[in-house]
């Protein structure tokens, strides 16, 4: 079972971070051995995950993990003197810079505030630490001073990373080669070089020797020069994702094994090719939840030993009592017998006793069959039995209080009992709600176009818009595939669009309507131009690769080749989805329905206007925009006017609000220029 996050790991959390930089830092929290940055940022790829706005939660664990979480811990009522520390230098700050250093498992993010940069530093190595540097290094605190044999982690210091050990991330063929060569370890197997040299650990030690088909026993010193190319591409290929900065790579996954996790990995390893797996949309994402499922498991684990251990000192005390309770039982009844046997035997007992008087005894002990009785020759044979009755009362009081006594342990013991029943359901209960978190999770996987600006034209191509520059470069990057193609209009700051061609023929109708949509998010709607131009391109002319000399800024790219134009009227229809498009996108929420989820078929929809004309079954009902005077915000509150109406009028039920008609409006002012209805 994973521990503690490898290099490997780090390095695609690093860059998947990268998304929340420019984030501000709000308050900061040390709890227990984690410090939580409570951080304001927007989020694109991560969003499905963690939000798309707002405040997301970093959460650092020296010599262990750093990743965003979605679960909350409540913070302690009195803040440790560190995360005030922390607070005092950060809060308020932006996040500027989040990186790796050297491939090794410490990670710095610098904060800026004021004009002033401080680097939290997170040193997630064994013995892991965090403690907060000054512009020039200087540790101004720190979570727990160490001393170590090269270097120490104290406040007044300059900080002073450990000895680094071999980037596989920077490093060629012939660093490889030259590290084999002069290594002084050259007589050790090539798995253990790898894994403790070089730094890989024993994981991707193993995966690099078995995608090299080299013996992981083999010494260094036997590697031919074939060998060690075949270890360099393995490197390569198992690394490309983290060296190309393409996280579109990345296939995060929990590794499971008999339903527990036991590792989590940013890529498949040929180790687990046989083991479950669990898919997530991002590797902080999988992370976050692999770690949250140990903890989880180990307070069950926790939990479970308390109760037994409460359970066992319950059945011990049980026994006791019942040990006692038949003790008192069998001697109250003793000691009834013996008064009982002085009445039986009343003369025989009164003349042993004036015998003994007379021999000037004071204790006469009589065997009567079964029975033995020790008397007080000062006393009559009636108090005597009174005697043997008083000390019996006092066992039956003592027998009646354990008898009560028995009945607490006993009911204790069942609370235990069901305690301990219920904690081994709960993991159950607890499976079948994240396998249908997963069945909703791989649901969003499917339509991961919802957080962009999207539509299908009038025969079911899907077109993706970005919002942004940042949306921008990951359509293209992540989801623009071979035979997609690419519309963009000349305008400043226009959005792209990209259609998915599923590697069908697209009629000129369907170009003509992406054109459309596309010209309608560009800034000539802004403008209030009522019609424009936009270009279609294949997605091979599309690059990010500029002239030399030349820079790119983000979201920008290099179109080369032939342009196709369509002057194209800006023109949208938005309404609720009608039944061609619910057919195309509701099938997964057909399931949440049935489990209480669902709304119904309700579905806010835009597409560009001239897809309705050529196919009214798109939208129920709605209304035809175009640019105009109306302020975005009177807009949508008059087309949300017109929606509850007509639902009301076709006894429909609709669960939109005014910000989802705000987010699929076209930037600018508008106006309604006609209403559509199929009725």
């Amino acid at each position: 079972m994973k521990e503690a996050l490898s290099n490997v790991d780090i390095a695609v959390i690093v860059e998947e971070l990268q998304e929340i930089l420019g984030a501000r830092v709000d308050k900061i929290y040390q709890i227990g051995d984690e410090i939580w940055l409570k951080l304001y940022a927007q989020l694109d790829s991560l969003s499905d995950d963690f939000g798309g706005s707002g405040a997301v939660d970093l959460v650092i664990k020296g010599g262990c993990r750093i990743h965003l979480t979605r679960y909350k811990r409540e913070a302690p009522k009195t803040p440790s003197s560190f995360a005030m520390f922390l607070r005092k230098y950060l809060s308020g700050g932006r996040i500027t810079s989040i990186k790796q250093m050297d491939f090794d498992r410490i990670v710095e993010i610098c904060v800026e505030r004021s004009g002033e940069r401080r680097f939290l530093i997170s040193e997630l190595l064994p013995r892991g630490n965090v403690l907060l540097a000054d512009d020039e290094g200087k540790i101004m605190r720190v979570i727990r001073r160490e001393t170590f044999a090269t270097r120490d982690l104290k406040s007044g210091v300059k900080y002073e990373r450990p000895p680094s050990k071999w980037n596989p991330i920077a490093a060629t063929d012939e660093d490889l080669r030259r590290f084999f060569y002069e290594d002084a370890s050259a007589r050790r197997d090539v798995v253990r070089v790898l894994a403790v040299e070089m730094g890989l650990g024993g994981l991707y030690a193993e995966e690099i020797c078995a995608r090299a088909g080299v013996s992981k026993k083999k010494r260094v010193d036997e590697l031919s020069d074939d060998e060690i190319n075949a270890i360099y591409d393995a490197m390569s290929e198992i690394f490309a994702p983290i060296k190309e900065h393409d996280l579109s790579k990345v296939r995060a996954h929990i590794v499971l094994k008999n339903g527990d996790a036991v590792d989590v990995l940013p890529f498949p390893l040929k180790k687990y090719e046989n083991c479950d797996k669990e898919f997530f949309s991002t590797f902080n994402s999988a992370v976050d939840e692999y770690f949250a499922r140990i903890a989880d498991k180990r307070m069950r684990e926790k939990t479970d030993e308390l109760v037994s251990e409460r359970v066992t000192r319950l059945e011990r005390v049980l026994k006791e009592q019942n040990d006692a309770l038949e003790r008192f039982m069998l001697e109250e009844k003793a000691l009834r017998r013996k008064a009982e046997t002085i009445y039986e035997r009343y003369d025989d007992v009164e003349r042993a006793l004036q015998e003994a008087r007379a021999a000037g005894k004071k204790v006469v002990r009589l065997m009567f069959e079964d029975v033995e009785l020790t008397l007080d020759t000062s006393l009559s044979p009636y108090k005597n039995a009174s005697r043997y009755y008083e000390r019996a009362k006092v066992l039956k009081r003592k027998r009646i209080s354990v008898e009560n006594a028995i009945a607490a342990t006993r009911e204790k013991l069942e609370r235990e009992r069901a305690a301990a029943a219920a904690s081994a359901v709960v993991p159950q209960k607890q499976k079948k709600e994240k396998e249908k978190k997963k069945k909703r999770r791989s649901e969003a996987v499917s339509r991961w176009y919802e957080r962009f600006r999207w539509t299908f034209t009038s025969h079911g191509f899907l077109v993706v818009g970005g919002r942004d520059a940042k949306s921008n470069e990951i359509i293209v990057r992540r989801y623009m595939e071979r035979d997609d193609l690419f519309f963009h209009t000349q305008a400043e700051g226009a959005p792209v669009a990209v259609l998915k061609t599923d590697g069908r023929e697209v009629p000129d109708d369907d170009l003509e309507e992406a054109a459309q949509f596309a010209a309608s998010y560009s800034s000539l709607w802004k403008l209030g131009f009522y019609g424009g131009d936009c270009y279609c391109v294949s997605a091979e002319q599309v690059s990010k690769t500029p002239p030399s000399g030349e820079y790119i800024k983000k979201g920008g790219f290099i179109v080369r080749g032939r342009r196709r134009y369509f002057k194209v009227e800006l023109s949208l229809s938005v309404g609720i989805a009608g039944d061609d498009i619910v057919h195309r996108i509701s099938s997964a929420d057909a399931e949440a329905d049935a489990e209480g989820g669902g709304d119904n078929g309700a579905i806010l929809f835009i597409c560009p206007t001239m897809a309705y004309r050529r196919n009214t079954q798109m939208l129920r009902y709605g209304v035809e925009i175009v640019p105009g005077d109306v302020r975005k915000e009177q807009l949508a509150r008059r087309i949300m006017e017109i929606l509850l109406n007509e639902a009301e009028k076709h006894r429909d039920q609709i669960n939109i609000s005014l910000d989802d008609l705000l987010r699929i409006l076209p930037p600018g002012k508008g106006a309604i220029a006609q209403q559509h209805s199929m009725f």
